[in-house]
């Protein structure tokens, strides 16, 4: 849980592997020249199999396993924004189109995201960098932002959800109430998980950054007050032994 940015690189051509790799070197350096704390060598999508898989779901909406699938082959490059932000993979690979499943005895293929071409998708939650002052995050953020735009202007197709609404509206004002909403969201949501473990008197077992903060009362109230309905029925879904 935390703000994300959520992101689907595609290029419907065939282009050659070293056409894709080339890609990926263009974005390692230019994520060295905006100001990234690390980035990775080029590397072949393989090197990396938990980044470059592609998520399926098989069977009814009711009755589903969920599952991934390896990239056939493809080049990726990781990068770190900086403190507290999580790292961010890019890149461009290919996939089957179609992959095996067995659920309750039963075995079938289903159907991938992958139509052709070339094609990734990546995510990189920033709501940690905020853990370190907002123009911090705010860098962080913007460092992701721009290197979806640096993809866009070498001609790839970019599919960006911002829980920020940064690559919408480039908003730094929104952007920040946002990262408020969210930090007192997870706080509340951290506090009834704290709660709920803490039923021996010797402390709670749930870890989180935001317990270092601070501002954690405050935060939790805010979370209180605009997620309350929300929280409220999480808690009471919490298994009977957490309670």
């Amino acid at each position: 849980m935390g703000l994300t940015i959520h992101y689907k690189l595609s290029v419907t051509e065939n282009l050659s592997s070293a056409v894709v790799r080339e890609l990926i070197q263009r974005t390692a350096l230019y994520s060295w020249k905006i100001g990234c704390a690390e980035v990775s060598e080029v590397m072949p999508a393989d090197a990396d199999p938990i980044y470059s898989r592609l998520f399926v779901r098989a069977g009814e909406e009711r009755d589903c396993c969920f599952g991934h699938v390896p990239a056939k082959r493809g080049w990726l490059v990781e990068v770190w924004p900086g403190e507290g932000c999580e790292s961010a993979t890019f890149g461009l690979c290919q996939y089957p189109r179609r992959a095996p499943y067995e659920l309750r005895g039963k075995s079938g293929f289903v159907a991938t995201d992958y139509k052709g071409g070339w094609l990734f998708k990546g995510h990189c939650k920033t709501q940690y960098a905020g853990e370190h002052g907002w123009e911090h995050f705010l860098r962080c953020h913007k460092i992701i932002v721009s290197i979806l735009d640096f993809w866009r202007q070498m001609g790839v197709a970019v599919e960006v959800n911002d829980e920020g609404e940064y690559w919408e509206t480039r908003s730094e004002e929104k952007l920040r109430g946002r990262l408020k909403a969210y930090d007192g969201l997870i706080a509340a949501v951290a506090g009834v998980f704290k709660d709920a473990t803490d039923t021996s008197g010797k402390g709670h077992s749930v870890a989180s950054p935001i317990f270092a903060r601070n501002d954690f009362e405050r935060l939790e109230a805010e979370g209180w007050q605009e997620f309350g309905n929300r929280i409220s029925q999480l808690a009471g879904a919490l298994p009977r032994e957490t309670r």
